[in-house]
């Protein structure tokens, strides 16, 4: 294991002044500098966020808008600048609605931080509905970022072989079938369980989903989150913490537009879209225990199969993974 990446952000801590200068950015965001009331979501996503990552005890009504600059000021260290950009971009998600005032403003944050990640390009494409444009972007650089292998020909090897498992793959589907004999408990046998109480097709079963996503699926069983809408947002949130680059943050933005905004943004019709599950106290608890976590569980290289014969309760010890009320709820 010691050649995968461990997440991202573990390294980034907070001290009390940038801890306040944050949550101050991130309510200005909310309130468009003061011009509207701080409504319930966002404050519950201030209380979340100070609880679960920046740790600290500063009243949110003790906070004072602050501009780009002097937010820029205050917050110097390149992680800590990447990493709050990314929760002041989530803020106009929170009540469904992004509007242009709204995008405008983080635009400012974002430019006085000197920075433009990807998820800051998707915020305006949102705000335009944009949406096929975005898809086209976002699967891109799933593709690139997610999927194992170096270079162009090895990645469409890999895309080709997810079409074939769709047709049906006797061999990797006997490789599945055969996780029903092993004990109970063990994560191999609870992948099977998972799958057929679910009537989902097995990889390598006519119609089912690639080996691709077996990882998150894994994610599922190993945190005790379930499969609704708000635990497909609240494990997004512990794959974001978990993740060794900023693509995480892409993939919680995505789930949320499908089963918060209700945009059917990568749902197409596969799957129900939904409004308003985002739960903030569940979303950041499980953003910050990805934090911890020794590596990226949704890293091409890490070889799941090596471990489907281990108990759960071991493996969460190992990845620093125990179920808990906000997460598992």
């Amino acid at each position: 294991m010691t050649h995968l990446k461990r997440p991202y952000f573990q390294s980034v801590t907070w001290s009390l002044p940038t801890a306040r200068a944050v949550l101050a950015a991130m309510k200005t965001v909310a309130t468009l500098q003061d011009t509207r009331p701080l409504d319930d979501i966002s404050r519950e996503m201030l209380e979340a966020t100070r609880d679960w990552v920046l740790k600290e005890t500063i009243p949110i009504a003790t906070l004072s808008s602050i501009s780009p600059s002097d937010f820029a000021q205050q917050v110097q260290d390149q992680r800590q600048r990447q990493q709050a950009l990314q929760f002041l971009i989530l803020m106009p998600y929170l009540d469904t609605q992004v509007d242009e005032s709204e995008v405008a403003l983080v635009n400012a944050y974002a430019e006085s931080l000197q920075l433009a990640p990807h998820t800051l390009r998707s915020l305006r494409l949102v705000c335009d509905l944009k949406l096929r444009q975005l898809l086209i972007g976002y699967t891109r650089r799933s593709i690139t970022t997610v999927l194992p292998g170096q270079g162009f020909w090895q990645k469409a090897a890999i895309v080709l072989s997810i079409l074939h498992q769709y047709l049906g793959d006797a061999q990797v589907a006997q490789q599945y079938q055969a996780l029903e004999s092993l004990p109970d408990n063990t994560l191999g046998k609870e992948l099977y369980r998972y799958y057929r109480d679910r009537n989902f097709p097995l990889p390598g079963e006519e119609k089912s989903f690639s080996e691709a996503l077996v990882g998150h699926d894994l994610i599922h069983l190993l945190s005790g989150i379930g499969t609704d809408m708000e635990g497909e947002i609240t494990v997004a949130g512990l794959e974001a913490g978990m993740s060794n680059s900023e693509f995480g943050f892409e993939l919680l933005l995505e789930v949320i537009l499908d089963f918060h905004m209700g945009l059917r943004f990568t749902t197409m019709g596969v799957l129900e879209a939904g409004v308003n599950h985002l739960k903030p106290k569940a979303l950041m608890e499980a953003y910050a225990r990805g934090l911890q976590m020794p590596f990226d569980l949704l890293d091409s290289d890490w070889d799941f199969q090596t471990v489907l014969e281990q108990p759960i309760p071991k493996l969460r010890q190992q990845y620093r993974l125990q179920p808990s009320q906000y997460m598992a709820s």
